[in-house]
């Protein structure tokens, strides 16, 4: 009730990892009508791969599967529901296993959240939750018992609800988004680099290729594989983490048509 209260005085901002919103994008020549209206409720499954990159040369043969992100969505009329699970092993398990839960409602420009709780399963004492007024432009974020709150903030974006936002966006070269990383709102800019089609466990994938970078922020270039048909949602991600070793995010399986 404390935390309902305060959201009708002042608001504030968020701490969580850039390591971490990388794993779990990890972080993202039609027109938005052309692609499939979301189904009401619908999964999508990725296994996260570890290898080596030297001399710019991807040893992808070298790759370990190193855990996996489970997404579950549901819609009831306008609000949603979007859980999002990742349990890691090997080198990834440094990081813990984390729950991430955004509600509110959707509109054709995409998710609006107004609840976003994070579980850190391996640290519960670091668990997060925050409450998002967009129409009164206003944050508010309970960390460690500790309230805090920003103002004036527009149209702000989760960790979940970003990894959909493609999807009600148009094909076009660049975007810019806002998102909640930690105690600072960050901005991740994507530029597109070409058309691809790349192979997973031999299913082929038409998709667009864009480049992520969060300005300011060291080693924040990450690279996202967006598909072109039914629905606009990324097949892979890659990103690069501390003394070289690569990860890749790669799609595994959904209940959703992804192919025409």
């Amino acid at each position: 009730m404390r935390l309902v209260r305060l959201l009708e005085k002042t608001p504030m901002i968020l701490k969580y990892k850039l390591s971490s919103f990388f794993i779990i994008l990890v972080v993202l020549s039609h027109n938005v009508f052309a692609y499939k209206k979301l189904p009401p409720k619908f999964f999508i499954d990725y296994e996260l791969f570890q290898f080596i990159k030297l001399r710019n040369v991807d040893i992808e043969k070298t790759q370990i599967s190193s855990g996996e992100i489970k997404l579950n969505f549901e819609r009831k009329n306008k609000n949603y529901d979007l859980n999002i699970k990742l349990t890691t092993k090997k080198f990834l398990k440094l990081y813990g296993d984390k729950v991430l839960d955004s509600q509110g409602s959707i509109h054709k420009k995409g998710l609006s959240f107004d609840t976003f709780v994070l579980k850190d399963l391996k640290k519960p004492k670091k668990n997060i939750r925050v409450l998002y007024s967009k129409k009164k432009e206003r944050v508010l974020i309970e960390y460690k018992k500790q309230i805090t709150e920003k103002q004036n903030i527009k149209n702000l974006l989760d960790i979940p609800s970003l990894i959909l936002q493609f999807h009600f966006e148009k094909s076009k070269p660049k975007y810019t988004f806002d998102f909640i990383d930690g105690r600072k709102i960050r901005k991740v800019i994507y530029q597109k680099i070409k058309d691809e089609k790349i192979t997973i466990d031999n299913n082929i994938y038409m998709t667009e290729l864009y480049e992520g970078t969060v300005p300011l922020v060291k080693n924040s270039e990450h690279f996202v594989w967006l598909s072109k048909e039914n629905y606009r949602i990324p097949i892979k991600i890659r990103f690069k983490m501390k003394g070289g070793l690569m990860i890749d995010k790669k799609i595994k399986r959904s209940n959703l048509v992804l192919k025409n």
